[in-house]
This record gives structure tokens, C-alpha cells and sequence, in this order.
């Protein structure tokens, strides 16, 4: 189900992380320490960016619509609209009418484009007592239709309430960081009443003052500038691809496409460029190449086919003089015959399947009463030639053999049975998809070619890309059997729409992250179903609308440049978010600690507010947006934890010792706030390597305010003058940081390593 506007404020809103920081906003407004109401802005931009998100995404996909036509004429003479249609009903469908509902063929015959179940632009003959599902589009000739089914009955109508559900792609990086600011906000409850009570009633805090501590603490605990920080980085990878042509719908679909490891591609529109073209003239003895093309002007310029195969034909023939036919009889192309007719003074001219033809040939023989068909005359170049005979039929018929196995359409043009050329024709590669196929299995992906095309067909086009393998044809396969296939196999061909969301999901149950590309509305369950969708800007409204990004300029290679950006926000994610945990970590450490051990929480807000700001909040910004194109390995919280541990453990120890020393509760706080600050700036430093310019100076400028912080904000920050031991304590503090972080990092990587 589609969720409404209500709906999505609703669920947006009212969450317990949003609760838990509107107490604490409340609480400390109360007290009157607006300064450290900082953290409010952040949340509201969480919940903005959310709302916004979840909003685009809701309007995109009530967009959804396959029908676009709305009146209909019925056999009984009335004019009704689409909506008022009712099983039982006669519609008169003729040439452009899409299909409004699934019914059967009462009478009359015509072409269809059945492309929303097979994928492929080919126009089939349909005639009485055939089935027509809802979206088909009738290309020529006059179809009266029993409606069957109608409105949210048809199979077009279940579709589209599968395509317009909500569906939330898979992240694992928002995933972690949901898990992490959940696990957050639930610990910070209890946490937070016990520090309360023990401020108020076991050490006779003030109560403005408990509670300010304990908002401290709770702040602390909250990595909520993660959220931010992980939404700004998707923005800025968007606007990246954006300015190469690909428009990302999902925000963390980059990431997703950076993690896959299964490809899933439709053959027409992905690798090849959807438009078929006449490759190649293979001339029979007595024709030339000039010729050929001249005939099939002529034939051409009065024919009105107006499928694929006729507009390839006419565009490889353009500049070419036409050879003038005056025409007899004519019969254009139709899928029963599989070719087209023109009778001239000539002879008879046929374009199309070979043995159609011929057959058509031997039929018109017969019925002649066995006499020779008529030889050319001498204004065609074959009129030396002697009449077809078996041999030479049979040699073409092989010929058209070896190269339809090739992956080419062959066509015959023939005169009176006598083949002159084989026609090839093929949709070719997009440039570059050879080298974008050999960057995926480099990078460990696997590929996985699924059409609705003839196999071999989609056998030659994948191989010729460099997927390697033979085609299984899906046209009998049962849905137990897919799973198997998925395994074993890399090249489907006569795929259906539900067969390829089954796939897609056969690929997932076995615990890939699975990536589908698709332009037809028959690729959309699969699109919807997989871990993230990429349309091509020239496929249907219906593919795009469900896709998480689309390539507005269709081109395959685009994918590599994604992947990149994927992996510079995962990445870059990954490091600085060690960055918030490491004050997480240590606020929770030192609540406990105050719980048993200290008297009152050891820092005011402001002073986190300063180090978060100069060794996270600043730092991680700019971290966040560096290039970075290593490839995603380990798990995020592992990699991310593994991280934040020794530089929080270490702020817990330094903590501690300084509770040990004798001093006023304000020199304790002092000396927590100056080496929580050093120990960040060390994690900087740490999180940083390998060192460049730009972080260099990064470190340096962090390092730098701290300083200007300390020495002339000393008094908005609480701080206050330390006797000569304390200072000592601090000094000495600062130079065994780094030594301790790495014999704590070390420790750490032993622990992980033996399982200890």
C-alpha cells in the first residue's frame, strides 16, 4: 500500500528518538541554558530530510500508469470510457488503440506490440479466440474484444499496485546507522533517570544543574550528526551523478550498487542500443550489394510496413537511388506469414523468413498446375541466371542459419521464389559495454543476462559483450526450478515478467545483493523487487517511476562512475563515523562511571559542543566528500567500532585519572574537557593516515581552534586555571595519547584476531 501524506508525518514524527530529544529541548529550555540547545537544529534537519524523501518518493510512484487512453468505442455502437468498461462488454479496437482490458478476441485479426509481456518490440498476429491483456497496443488491422476482466481485475491493474506499493531499498549503511542511533536512544532513558536521581538525591545537586549534566550526557550518547552528515554525502554523490546524466530517485541507492554483487541486465535497451540496423548484404550470384539496396528503396517507398525491421531496412537505404516498380498486388508484412509482397511487371518480390517464402513459392507453384514461375526480365541484373533451383534455396536456408546462431535477424529478398540477398540485421552493442562488462567482473560481480528475446539471439548478444555461457530458454522452466538455474547459468532468454522478479528474488533468498537494469514495463516487477533498480532514460514511464536512479542518456557505462560514488560514501562514511562513536562510546563509559564512581558528570554541554565541533563535526564534513574508490570490505558497525573503541577507552582511563587528583569539581571538569579534546584530535590525526595536504591542514586548523578555544573562550566554555600538578597531569597526558592509542588499536586487532 501507498502510504499517505498523514501517514508519512505521522511515522516521521512521532518516533522515540524525536520524544527522547524533545524532553531533553523542553528540560534544558526550563533551566535557561539556551546555549546548549545546539542539538536541536540537527534533529530537525533529520526529520526534514526524512520526511522529504519518503514525500518524492510517494508522488513518483502515484504517477505510475500503463492506460493513457480513456474513451472506447464497442461493437454495439456506444463510446464509453475505461472506467466504465464491464466484463462482457465488446470493444473495436483498430490501429494505436492500446488494450483496455484482458479479454478475448471475438473477430477480426491484427498486429499487436506485445512488448509489456515479452520485453521485445515484435507485432504479433493475433486473430479470433486469441487472449490480449490490458496496456498492448494494436499496430495495424481491426480486433473486436470480449472484456474478461476489467479495472483493478486486470493484469495490468495488479501490476501497477505491486509497482505503486512503498518499498525501502536495502542499505546496509543506513541500516548500521539506524541501528546505532536506535540502540542510542534507548539506552539513554534509563541512563539518564538514574544519573537524575543520583545528581538530585545522593550528591544534593541543584536541579537546573543535574539536569543540565544529565543533557550532557544524553547528547553525548546520541551520534545524531551521523544522519546528517550520511544524508548530505548521498546529496552531494546525487549531484555528482546528476551532472553525468544519471538521476538518483532513492538516496541510498549509490551505496547499494556499490555493494552489489549479482548484475541483472536486459538485453534490448541495456547492452544493445534498442534500435535495429541493417548490419550487413549477403549478395546471391548474379546481385550486387547496389542493387539490392536500389529494390529495396523501391519496394520500400510503396510498402507501408512501419515495424522495427521496415524502418531498419529504409534507413540502410537511404542516399540510394530507388528502383521505379510498377505494382500489381501487394501484401505487407504480417506476423502468419512472416513476410512481405509486391507484384510488379517484374515478378513477384518477397521480403522476409526464407522458408516462409519459399514455401509460400511451392503453394503458388501448385496452384499454378505445376508451370515455372516466370523468369526475371531483362532490366533486373539476375536475368541471366537460371531459375531457383533446390540447391541454391537450400544453401541460402544454411547460410541464414550460421548467421542467425550469430545473434542476427536474417531476412530473404526474393523474385518468384528465387533468392537474390540475406538481409542482416541486427540491435547493436552500445559502445563501451565491453569494457563496462570486463570493470564488473573485475570488481567480483557477477552477471546475469535475462531477456524475453529468442535465446540464441541472447546467447550471441551476451557473448559478443563478453559474457561467456549458452542461453536457457525460460519459455518451460517451472518456478522450483529457478533457484537452481540462477546458480548455474548466466543467459536467459523468453523470460517472462514474473519469471524475472523470481529470478531477481531466487538471487536474494541465496544472500546476494542483487542490482537489475530494465527499460519495459515488463521489467518492472523485477526492478521493484531488486536491491537497486536502474532504468534507461528512453524506457517506459513505468520502469523509471520504480527505479531507484535512471541513466538519462542510456548509456551502460555510466554504472562504473556509480559504483565510485557509492564507494566514496561508504567509505568515507565509514571513517568519519568513527569520529561521532568515539564521543558516543566514552559518554555512555563515563555516565556509568558516574553512577558508581564519580560525584557529577565530568563535562557542561558547551564543551562537547566545542570538541565535537573541531575534531568530529568540522573533520568529518570535509572527510566525507574527498574521493575514495577502494572497494567496500567488512561489515560497516565492525570496521566502524573496531575504530571508536581505543580512542573512547582511552578518554574513560585519562578521565579517571584525573578524578584522582585533588582539585574543585570546575578543575575536574577543566582538565576532562582538555584531554577529551587532545585524545580527539588525536583520533583526527589517526582516522586521517594516509596524510595528504588537505588533511594536513584539516588537523592542523582543528588543532589550531581548539587552542583559540581553550586560551580566549575559556570562561563560555567553563574552564578554569589548573594548579602546576594538574597542568603537569594534562602535558604529560597529551604526549602519551598517541602511544596509548596505538597499543590500544593493537590490543584490539589481537583480541578480534585470536577471539578472545
Amino acid at each position: 500500500m501507498t502510504h499517505s501524506y498523514w501517514d508519512i508525518v505521522r511515522r516521521q514524527t512521532f518516533t522515540l528518538f524525536n520524544a527522547v530529544n524533545l524532553v531533553l529541548a523542553l528540560l534544558i529550555a526550563w533551566t535557561g541554558a539556551w546555549q546548549n540547545m545546539f542539538f536541536v537544529g540537527t534533529v530537525l534537519t533529520n526529520w526534514l530530510i526524512g520526511m522529504i524523501q519518503e514525500i518524492r518518493a510517494r508522488r513518483t510512484l502515484n504517477q505510475l500508469a500503463l492506460l493513457h487512453q480513456d474513451t472506447y468505442h464497442l461493437a454495439d455502437g456506444r463510446t464509453v470510457t475505461r472506467d466504465a468498461l464491464e466484463p462482457g462488454m465488446v470493444v473495436v479496437l483498430e490501429q494505436g488503440d492500446q488494450v483496455p482490458c484482458d479479454g478475448t478476441v471475438t473477430s477480426g485479426t491484427g498486429e499487436v506490440d506485445e512488448s509489456q509481456q515479452t520485453g521485445e518490440s515484435e507485432e504479433v498476429q493475433r486473430t479470433a479466440g486469441d487472449r490480449l491483456l490490458s496496456g498492448m497496443t494494436i499496430i495495424s488491422g481491426r480486433l473486436e474484444l470480449r472484456a474478461d476482466a476489467t479495472g483493478d481485475n486486470t493484469r495490468a491493474a495488479k501490476l501497477m499496485h505491486e509497482a505503486r506499493s512503498h518499498k525501502k531499498f536495502r542499505s546496509p549503511l543506513r541500516d548500521a546507522i539506524d541501528t546505532i542511533v536506535r540502540f542510542c536512544t534507548i539506552a539513554i532513558i534509563p541512563c539518564g533517570v538514574l544519573l537524575f536521581v543520583r545528581s538530585v538525591y545522593a550528591t544534593q545537586v541543584p536541579v537546573k544543574q543535574a539536569i543540565n549534566s544529565m543533557a550532557a550526557a544524553l547528547i553525548g550518547m546520541i551520534p545524531e550528526g551521523l544522519v546528517v552528515l550520511t544524508s548530505i554525502a548521498l546529496a552531494v554523490a546525487s549531484v555528482k551523478l546528476a551532472k553525468e546524466q544519471v538521476l538518483v530517485q532513492q538516496l541510498y541507492c549509490s551505496e547499494t550498487l556499490a555493494r552489489t554483487d549479482v548484475l541483472c541486465l536486459d538485453k534490448t535497451g541495456t547492452l544493445t542500443q534498442g534500435k535495429m540496423t541493417l548490419v550487413k548484404i549477403l549478395t546471391q550470384p548474379g546481385w550486387t550489394e547496389q542493387d539490392v539496396k536500389q529494390i529495396l528503396a523501391g519496394l520500400y517507398a510503396v510498402l507501408p510496413d512501419s515495424n522495427a525491421t521496415a524502418v531498419a531496412i529504409r534507413r540502410g537505404c537511404e542516399g540510394v537511388p530507388a528502383r521505379f516498380f510498377t505494382v500489381q498486388d501487394m501484401k505487407p508484412f504480417a506476423s502468419a506469414t512472416k513476410f512481405s509482397k509486391v507484384v510488379t511487371r517484374q515478378g513477384t518480390w518477397c521480403v522476409g523468413a526464407l522458408s516462409n517464402i519459399l514455401a509460400d513459392a511451392q503453394n503458388q507453384w501448385a496452384a499454378d498446375g505445376g508451370s515455372a514461375a516466370a523468369s526475371p526480365s531483362q532490366s533486373t541484373p539476375s536475368a541471366s541466371s537460371e531459375a531457383a533451383s533446390p540447391a541454391s534455396a537450400d544453401q541460402a536456408l544454411r547460410t541464414q542459419e550460421i548467421w542467425a546462431s550469430r545473434g542476427y535477424r536474417v531476412l530473404a529478398l526474393t523474385l518468384d521464389g528465387t533468392p537474390a540477398a540475406l538481409l542482416l540485421l541486427q540491435d547493436p552493442l552500445k559502445p563501451d559495454v565491453r569494457q563496462t562488462v570486463g570493470y564488473f567482473r573485475k570488481q567480483g560481480v557477477d552477471l546475469k543476462v535475462i531477456s524475453g528475446d529468442d535465446p540464441a539471439t541472447v546467447q550471441a548478444i551476451a557473448n559478443e559483450a563478453g559474457i561467456t555461457g549458452k542461453a536457457v530458454s525460460m519459455q518451460h522452466v517451472d518456478a522450483q526450478d529457478i533457484p537452481v538455474l540462477m546458480q548455474t547459468h548466466s543467459i536467459f532468454g523468453r523470460v517472462t515478467p514474473d519469471q524475472k522478479k523470481a529470478m531477481v528474488q531466487a538471487l536474494q533468498v541465496q544472500g546476494h545483493v542483487v542490482a537489475m537494469t530494465g527499460d519495459g514495463v515488463n521489467d518492472v516487477l523485477a526492478l521493484k523487487a531488486a536491491d537497486c533498480s536502474i532504468a534507461m532514460g528512453s524506457g517506459s514511464q513505468a520502469a523509471r517511476a520504480v527505479s531507484s536512479m535512471i541513466l538519462l542518456n542510456n548509456q551502460f557505462d555510466d554504472l562504473p562512475g556509480i559504483v565510485v560514488q557509492g564507494r566514496r560514501v561508504i567509505n568515507n562514511i565509514q571513517r568519519t563515523a568513527s569520529l561521532f562513536l568515539v564521543k558516543t562510546l566514552f559518554s555512555f563509559g563515563l555516565t556509568l562511571l558516574t553512577l558508581v564512581f564519580f560525584r557529577v558528570y565530568p563535562f557542561e554541554p558547551v564543551q562537547l559542543s566545542v570538541i565535537s565541533a573541531l575534531a568530529t563535526g568540522i573533520p568529518s564534513f570535509v572527510l566525507t566528500l574527498e574521493p575514495n574508490d577502494s572497494r567496500v570490505q567488512g561489515s560497516f558497525l565492525k570496521n566502524v567500532l573496531s575504530r571508536a573503541v581505543p580512542g573512547a577507552f582511552n578518554v574513560l582511563i585519562l578521565v579517571t585519572i584525573a578524578r584522582l587528583l585533588p582539585g574543585t569539581r570546575a578543575q575536574f571538569s577543566t582538565m576532562a574537557t582538555l584531554v577529551a579534546g587532545i585524545n580527539a584530535l588525536w583520533v583526527l590525526f589517526f582516522v586521517c593516515q594516509p596524510m595528504t595536504r588537505i588533511r594536513a591542514a584539516l588537523v592542523a586548523f582543528m588543532a589550531a581552534g581548539f587552542v583559540i578555544a581553550v586560551l580566549f573562550f575559556g570562561k563560555l566554555m567553563f574552564l578554569v586555571p589548573l594548579d602546576l600538578w594538574q597542568l603537569a597531569f594534562v602535558i604529560a597526558a597529551a604526549v602519551a595519547i598517541p602511544f596509548v592509542l596505538r597499543l590500544l588499536s593493537a590490543l584490539e586487532r589481537r583480541i578480534l584476531k585470536t577471539g578472545m
